[in-house]
């Protein structure tokens, strides 16, 4: 009796809780536009834009990205970012891009997936004592036990985008052919990333799905992609 009277309580504060970093997205999210609008000489859009990116982004992608934000792991720069811990060299990245005769700025739409994925596994990895790195060699995403590759990430907005490349990735799990050209063939180039730094697990996430797999080094073959679940996540 004492634990269903506690349910809606507990409910409760979970939805203030995710309130509360949706909310912290969404003013940082206005400061953004707000600041590459007047960078790109656009007017402030309206209510209607918001909504739309709403939409394409949903509840838990804005909770997740408000909590990094919350907790200084996302450190905004303007109408960029960069990630607490990151070398210097790397960013800062953009929120958005700048089209000539667009009227509103246009989210780069793959960052706010890549960035949520990174703190899902920031978490991960300070729970576990590893490490993780943003756009590593090819990698989106890579979590390390020390110098030994765990997990290798790779992130798309959507399902099918994430489905296509990995088809893509297992056409060359008979053999990868290190002399081939792979500028333009980012299957290739992510092919011989698995090959090279051999991954024990390799993931691919998009907005509402994530596909998981255990890497395989056959001697015959380049490497074998299977269906698994990563213990770590």
């Amino acid at each position: 009796m004492v634990a269903s009277r506690e349910r809606p309580i507990e409910r409760q504060k979970l939805r203030e809780q995710t309130s509360d970093v949706v909310q912290e997205f969404d003013r940082h999210f206005r400061n953004w536009v707000r600041v590459a609008c007047e960078d790109w000489g656009y007017a402030m859009p309206p209510e209607t834009y918001f909504a739309k990116v709403y939409e394409r982004l949903p509840e838990g992608l804005r909770a997740l990205l408000g909590l990094g934000l919350k907790s200084g792991l996302v450190i905004s720069k303007g109408r960029t970012f960069t990630l607490r811990g990151l070398p210097s060299e790397k960013g800062p990245y953009n929120w958005f891009s700048h089209y000539a005769g667009a009227k509103e700025p246009a989210p780069n739409w793959e960052y706010f997936v890549h960035v949520t994925e990174f703190i899902r596994f920031h978490t991960i990895a300070a729970a576990n004592r590893l490490s993780v790195t943003f756009e590593d060699d090819t990698m989106d995403i890579a979590l390390y036990q020390d110098n030994r590759l765990l997990i290798y990430c790779e992130v798309k907005e959507k399902v099918s985008q994430i489905q296509k490349l990995i088809k893509e990735i297992k056409a060359y799990q008979l053999g990868v052919d290190f002399a081939a050209p792979d500028r333009g063939n980012d299957p290739l180039r992510k092919a011989k990333c698995i090959v090279q730094r051999k991954p024990e697990y390799f993931v691919g996430v998009a907005i509402g799905a994530r596909f998981e797999y255990r890497v395989i080094y056959p001697e015959d073959k380049g490497f074998q992609l299977i269906r698994d679940v990563v213990p770590l996540i």
